[in-house]
Parts: structure tokens; C-alpha cells; sequence
């Protein structure tokens, strides 16, 4: 019979090879578990076999015979086997990309670059992969003051772990928190840093929505204009009698389906119009602003019901265009994200014949995500300069009408007592918290009776992952507990 020492051992090797951590001396057991106050990741600062020494050494009495195995060790032993998981889960990305060429197991294309996995490179390489388009950042970028707090060991849900475990284990790539205006803390996982461009998903309709308020106080856009005086080439689409306002606040009667997984349908037939998935032999595409005037409609009332379709943003991106006479990437430079002192230059991704994917495509670092989000808990001012209209900041933030939100087709997944006011949701929470949301784990969460703003950057291998979001709910709130 196979003792537990024997066993042990051979366990403690498998470890040491498989995650290849070198033996070395001199270490104790608080070094090797050890968290990066830079990171908040393990720090690994010798190997497995540190522990069987421990074991040695601890475990057995002067007589060489083993003792009981305590809770204690139990722990110690399990949590090694919660870091050698970790270590195996980031050996799937790691590889992703590297040598040239890359193994086929970790070369990134066009046809991969959402599914599970390749997702933690792709999202923070998007330029890599589709034409984009620029947006400059500002010449002199906004300083974010910094008061830092290290939140990682904050206990978060019934579950009680902590903060830098569920952002190891939910694939994040950046966190940023602020509160009274300061940088409080901040991690970074992954390909994630704070200067590193990651796309936004659907947080690029929150971003497109301040851009439009903007235009809007200029004159250039006028929310109770219909669709078809910017656009008269949608006639007989799903716009067809719709306004600016039923876009903004997805209440346009369509029968579009938002199936992120379809295969064959409207949906996939959207991801290669917008030149997010090739275009396989035997199909065809004329780009994504004929796809846009071809959109069905339902046989409901435009501003009855919210209905949730992101080519409402791409068409958007259209009206903004036509009506501002520039491209959207020019506009969202010069308008949005410059005068918000952004530091990097961002870019969003265009479909083959150059029309935005305004709808998703938007690629910033998260820095400048935390900027962006900021200004808009100071209700559209930053570093002393008004950038979006404080009444339309006020409008989505607290706009009080929730009977299109309630009568959607589907139980809202996340806020019952929630609305969808110009591409902003509002929560309906205790703090009057509104965010933005983007497939993959992308978040704003802004309180602002509690002056704290938050983003989140993420691969998640699903486009939905209703339980991570609801850990991450919890989050928010045990660090706006914390520091709010």
C-alpha cells in the first residue's frame, strides 16, 4: 500500500513540473504564498517542494512517525491546490500568440478571436486582428489623483472571498476603482494594464450615447427627429417611422434576435456585415449600413417596449456621421475623449467599406475608461472643463419612467426595478447607481451618492455569464461599503 508520504511526493513533483517553478532555498511558507501589492497576484518565490520540506518538518513528530493532520494543514494543502488550478488555467493564454509563427493551439484569427480562451489576447489586441479606426488621445492627459487603498484581501458576497481571488478566477484583466475623485486601487490580470487598449463591447454604446449629448447641445442632432430626415435610405426597414429617441433608448419595434452564439441566423449574418466574423464560402455580405437599412421589423409601436439590438448603435453611428458631416473616430477624439484628458490613443474597429462599429467596437485603455466614467459622475466635467451637457448626464441618470423596461419580452436579467434611459442603465438601486454593460465582463459602475466610479475589463469565455455578474454586484458594493 501506497503510503501518504509516497503520495505526497509524487503529487508535489507534478506540480513543480507541470507549472515549472524551480526548487529553491531559503524560502519559507509565507514567502511562497506571498501576494504582489503591484499585482495582487501570487507571488511564487520557491516551489512545491518547499512544501513537502514544511511537511517534513511539521508533520511528523521526533520519532519520525506522522501525527494527525490538523484542519490547519488540510488548509495549507488545499490552497496549494487551489494555486497549482490557477497556474494550469493561465497556462491556457500565456502561449497565446507567441513565435513565429504561433503553434496552431494559440494562433488568434478572425474566425477564434471571441471563443473561450483566445479571447484573453484578442480583446486587448484588437488592431491585430480588424481594421480600425484611430481616436487621438489629448495632447496633455488628465492626471487621476491617487490616495491608494489596497482592497484586495476586501471579503466580497455570501461566499466571503476575497476581492483579488474572484478577479483571478473570473478571467479579469483590469479593475480601477475611484472614490471623492481619487484613484484608490487598481489590478490587472491577464494581458490587462492600465495603458493597454482593450475593447469595450456594448460599454461603447454608454461612450456613443455622451457623444450624442454633445451633438445634441450643439444643434447637430435633435432627439425627436426621425431617422428617416438623416437617413432616408432606411424606408421600409425596422427605423422606418422610428425617431432618435426610440434608438437611444432600444425601444425601435424590431425583430432583430441578439443571439450572441447563433451560427446561421440575423445575428451571424450582423457579425459579418460588421467584419467581426469572416465571411465563410457560400455566404456573402454587402457591409454593415446595407445590412442596417434590410433590418426587420416587428409589428409592434416604436417607444412601447425595450427591446435590446446593438445595429441600433451601429445606425446611429450612421446618423452621427451624416449628420456631423466627419467620421465617428474624429468626433469621439475631438469632442469626447480629448477634452476628458485621455492618455492613450484608442481606436474602434470598421467593417470592410469603413462604416464604425460603433455599436461595440470601441477599444480604450482602462485608464482612460475610468476617466471617461468619472467625468460622467461629475455629471460631464473633468479637471474643471464641462465636456457633456450636465442636463443630459441628469436625464439618463435619473429619468424616473420604467413602463418600456418592464414590458420587455423577457425578465430583465439583472434590475427589476431598473430602466434603459440613452444607452445608460439605470439600476434602480438604493444609490440611484447607474452603469454600462458590455458582453464579456466590461463594466461601468458609477454611485453617485457615494462618489464612487468603477470599471472593469474582462475576457469571460461566455458573452453572458449572469453569475459572475452577480458576484460582481456584490463587489461593487462591499467596496462602495468600504470607501464610499
Amino acid at each position: 500500500m501506497v503510503s501518504l508520504d509516497n503520495w505526497l511526493l509524487l503529487f508535489i513533483k507534478m506540480c513543480a513540473a507541470i507549472i515549472k517553478i524551480a526548487p529553491a532555498s531559503g524560502a519559507n511558507i509565507n514567502q511562497i504564498t506571498q501576494r504582489s501589492s503591484s499585482k495582487h497576484v501570487f507571488k511564487y518565490e520557491g516551489s512545491l517542494y518547499l512544501f513537502l520540506s514544511w511537511y517534513y518538518v511539521e508533520l511528523k513528530g521526533t520519532d519520525g512517525k506522522p501525527v494527525m493532520w490538523s484542519g490547519y494543514r488540510w488548509a495549507v494543502l488545499v490552497s496549494y491546490c487551489s494555486v497549482f488550478s490557477m497556474k494550469v488555467k493561465e497556462s491556457e493564454y500565456v502561449h497565446l500568440m507567441r513565435g513565429a509563427p504561433p503553434h496552431p493551439s494559440g494562433q488568434v484569427t478572425l474566425a477564434n478571436w471571441r471563443e473561450p480562451r483566445f479571447g484573453r489576447w484578442s480583446f486587448s489586441h484588437i488592431r491585430q486582428l480588424l481594421p480600425t479606426a484611430p481616436i487621438a488621445a489629448a495632447p496633455e492627459p488628465y492626471e487621476l489623483p491617487e490616495d491608494r487603498v489596497d482592497l484586495g484581501t476586501l471579503k466580497i458576497g455570501e461566499s466571503q472571498q476575497f476581492l483579488d481571488d474572484f478577479l483571478a478566477k473570473s478571467n479579469t484583466d483590469a479593475f480601477m476603482v475611484m472614490s471623492d475623485g481619487k484613484l484608490l486601487f487598481e489590478w490587472f490580470g491577464g494581458f490587462g494594464n492600465a495603458d493597454q487598449p482593450h475593447i469595450a463591447f456594448s460599454v461603447s454604446k454608454s461612450l456613443a450615447s455622451l457623444l450624442v449629448g454633445i451633438l445634441v447641445n450643439k444643434g447637430v442632432l435633435n432627439p425627436e427627429q426621425q431617422l428617416s430626415y438623416y437617413l432616408p435610405e432606411i424606408a421600409g426597414s425596422a427605423y422606418d417611422g422610428a425617431n432618435l429617441r426610440h434608438l437611444l433608448d432600444m425601444t425601435v419595434a424590431s425583430a432583430f434576435i441578439e443571439d450572441y452564439l447563433d451560427e446561421s441566423g440575423v445575428f451571424m449574418a450582423y457579425r459579418r456585415a460588421s467584419a467581426w466574423s469572416p465571411v465563410e464560402e457560400g455566404h456573402s455580405t454587402e457591409g454593415l449600413r446595407a445590412f442596417l437599412t434590410k433590418l426587420p421589423a416587428s409589428d409592434g409601436n416604436h417607444g412601447y417596449r425595450y427591446h435590446y439590438c446593438s445595429p441600433h448603435t451601429d445606425l446611429l453611428g450612421w446618423v452621427i456621421e451624416r449628420a456631423a458631416e466627419a467620421p465617428v473616430a474624429d468626433l469621439l477624439s475631438s469632442l469626447l475623449f480629448r477634452p476628458s484628458g485621455t492618455h492613450i490613443d484608442a481606436y474602434i474597429t470598421l467593417e470592410t467599406l469603413g462604416a464604425p462599429r460603433l455599436a461595440g467596437g470601441i477599444c480604450l485603455a482602462p485608464a482612460d475608461l475610468l476617466r471617461l466614467a468619472e467625468m460622467v459622475r461629475c455629471e460631464g466635467a473633468l479637471g474643471g472643463r464641462q465636456i457633456v451637457p450636465a442636463s443630459w448626464i441628469a436625464d439618463f441618470t435619473h429619468y424616473p419612467d420604467t413602463k418600456a423596461w418592464q414590458r420587455q419580452t423577457a425578465s430583465p436579467r439583472l434590475f427589476d426595478r431598473g430602466s434603459y434611459r440613452s444607452k445608460w442603465y439605470r439600476t434602480g438601486l438604493n444609490d440611484n447607481e447607474i452603469c454600462a454593460i458590455g458582453i464579456h465582463g466590461q463594466w461601468i459602475w458609477i454611485n453617485p451618492r457615494r462618489a464612487v466610479t468603477i470599471i472593469r475589463m474582462a475576457s469571460h469565455d461566455t458573452p453572458i455569464d449572469t453569475e459572475t455578474d452577480t458576484d460582481l454586484l456584490a463587489a461593487f458594493q462591499a467596496i462602495v461599503n468600504a470607501v464610499g
